[in-house]
């Protein structure tokens, strides 16, 4: 059997093949999909996108075949893939979800802001501590704290940014907040 698509009986050839192959190449998407609305969405968009190139090519029935099948594959790799990419992203907003996304009715009081600083910064030696709070809380500078703790002026200025990583790094969902806090500590 020749299929052609010559402009004159396209259209009844087009829909002989749509109406013979719809079926069974859903049943071939089956190999690589379980989803039975995604396979018939792909199969469907392949004789759509085959549609759209009739009159650029006129094939014998085996190659017609052998391209929608070789479409309906490739387009079934496709969509695994996009899958897994949903997935993997999924995972990850997953795994880096903020605090407040697990509870999305909670406010935070300025009280809830402080002990969250508070518990980070006790995660740290008592010198980093001691340094970030006479910094940003008493205003000291660091030739002061330097002296009282008996430090160098670049110790101090190194257990200051090592504590404000760390604080980046667990508090980053609240870090124009926990700003807002120490600016307002300075004054």
């Amino acid at each position: 059997m020749k299929i052609s698509f010559l402009r004159h009986d396209k259209e009844q050839a087009f829909k002989q093949l749509y109406e013979e192959y719809y079926a069974p190449f859903c049943l071939y998407a089956k190999r690589f999909i379980e989803d039975k609305e995604a396979r018939e969405d792909i199969v469907s968009d392949v004789f759509a996108s085959l549609w759209d190139k009739i009159d650029s090519f006129e094939l014998d029935s085996d190659t017609t075949l052998g391209y929608i099948k070789m479409c309906v594959k490739n387009s079934c790799l496709n969509y695994l893939k996009h899958q897994e990419y949903e997935w993997n992203y999924a995972e990850i907003i997953r795994k880096k979800a903020p605090v407040y996304e697990n509870e999305p009715d909670s406010v935070y009081t300025l009280d809830d802001l402080y002990r969250m600083l508070y518990e980070t910064l006790n995660k740290l030696p008592e010198s980093y501590r001691t340094v970030f709070i006479e910094s940003f809380f008493n205003g000291k500078t660091h030739a002061e704290i330097a002296e009282e703790l008996n430090l160098s002026v670049k110790s101090v200025n190194r257990y200051k940014q090592r504590t404000i990583e760390l604080l980046r790094n667990e508090l980053k969902d609240y870090m124009p907040l926990l700003a807002l806090i120490l600016i307002a500590g300075r004054t």
